[in-house]
């Protein structure tokens, strides 16, 4: 049996011109033995027939179509950390959240080598369901702070890029610099100085004092952008900072881009649409690192969004079991499921409330990551069908039944959002929305 999935009055949606195009698509579904493919994209197309063959036609009514988006920052948890996530339940989670393809943090706190680690990962691949993996691997080996990991061995292994999660100190981070900006290497960076952090819990301010609970001051990730911005100025390596939540630390990296230094960076949905004070709401479920900031870093971080300082939004996804958020913020550990929300919620409060427009949304999710990682999906024949339907009219309300996370950590459960991804295409597999609210 030949399988055809034929979506009919879409509106793709071209960043590059910020125009949509009209047109019908045809894709012919994966098979065990080979992917799925568009076929035909335009109008008037003649659909296949016969005895064999079958036809499953979406029909959009104009609703937008655009490519499965990059994720720049998540944590798999393969290999160590299956209690928490397994490559399964990522696939589905990253499906339904109109991801294909997952930049890995560096996998910590397991007795294996980073080799052993990313063959783990690439190897294994698959069971994501057509998920594509990019893992990332530590600037130094596990038994030393300031050993450098062989760099051209582990990009020849598969390693897109190197990651750091604030422990290298200053000279660390200088010579793998160094190192990597010799042949173009990628350095995503977790911002932070551990010893401005300490034992702190919350962000520093009014609330964290309400709450009797130590503060974690801006500055702790402000010095480690700095820092790293002027090492990068040096060098002359690219560096991409992951999940920036403060004022300063987007207008540092607003004049290093002036500058010419070689720096992007992402942010995640929870440091533009919540605060420190929604700490009092969600307690435990948002608890994250770097915690979250006050409204003024907000707005900060929405107009850096809007004028380009910020280039991508990630899932920021960092799956915890319900044992480790007890509701002691003390004893909570950091993190939010965030594959499933990360893009609706971004709709929701920079597209519906009139920040920015679809095509930078979209462009913030699929063009940027592209640029940055060097891989991303097309709409185009001969393309996979690796595609995101996304309605303007509809609202999202999203319910823990329908998490596809093995974790359910997360302070938008039971919530609303305007606008929604009706349907998502991962290598020809559909996905159907169950959170739609048409009313």
């Amino acid at each position: 049996m030949e399988r055809y999935i034929f979506l009919q009055n879409a509106r793709i949606a071209e960043t590059s011109t910020s125009r949509f195009r009209d047109s019908d698509i045809l894709i012919k579904a994966r098979t065990q033995t080979s992917p799925s493919e568009i076929i035909a994209i335009g109008e008037n197309i003649t659909l296949p027939s016969g005895p064999n063959v079958m036809v499953r036609t979406l029909s959009l009514n104009g609703q937008i179509v655009c490519p499965s988006f990059i994720d720049m920052r998540c944590d798999i948890c393969e290999p160590g950390n299956r209690y928490r996530e397994d490559l399964s339940t990522l696939g589905k989670a990253a499906s339904a959240g109109g991801f294909g393809a997952l930049v890995s943090i560096p996998i910590s706190g397991i007795d294996a080598d980073e080799e052993t680690i990313i063959a783990y990962i690439l190897e294994n691949e698959k069971r994501t369901g057509g998920i594509k993996l990019l893992p990332s691997a530590p600037l130094t080996v596990r038994s030393s702070a300031d050993r450098l990991v062989d760099f051209d061995k582990l990009s020849g292994r598969g390693a897109l890029a190197f990651g750091d999660d604030g422990s290298a100190d200053a000279p660390t981070m200088l010579e793998a610099m160094r190192i990597c900006a010799e042949k173009d290497r990628l350095l995503i960076l977790h911002c932070e100085d551990r010893s401005l952090i300490g034992s702190g819990i919350i962000n520093a301010g009014d609330i964290s004092s309400m709450f009797g609970l130590k503060g974690i001051p801006s500055s702790a990730e402000d010095i480690a952008v700095a820092r790293n911005i002027l090492l990068a100025s040096e060098t002359g390596c690219r560096i991409h900072i992951s999940h920036v939540s403060t004022a300063k630390s987007v207008e540092m990296i607003r004049l290093a881009k002036r500058s010419g230094v070689r720096v992007t960076c992402d942010t995640a949905v929870q440091y533009f649409a919540l605060s420190d004070s929604d700490i009092f709401f969600y307690s435990e479920n948002a608890k994250v690192m770097p915690p979250l900031r006050k409204r003024a870093d907000n707005d900060a971080l929405i107009e850096a969004i809007k004028d380009g300082t910020i280039d991508c939004i990630c899932s920021d996804h960092t799956p915890r079991t319900v044992r480790e958020k007890p509701h002691d913020l003390s004893d909570a550990l950091p993190g939010i499921t965030g594959l499933q929300t990360a893009f609706t919620i971004a709709l929701d409060k920079l597209v519906m409330n009139g920040h920015i427009d679809i095509f930078r949304l979209i462009s913030l999710f699929t063009d940027a990551p592209r640029a940055i990682t060097g891989f991303g999906y097309d709409i185009s024949v001969g393309s996979p069908a690796y595609l995101n339907v996304i309605s303007l009219d509809y609202d999202t309300f999203f319910q823990e039944k329908n998490i596809k996370s093995k974790s359910k950590n997360t302070p938008f459960l039971e919530t609303s959002f305007k606008g929604c991804l009706t349907y998502t295409l991962t290598d020809g597999v559909i996905n159907t929305n169950p959170d739609i609210s048409i009313f």
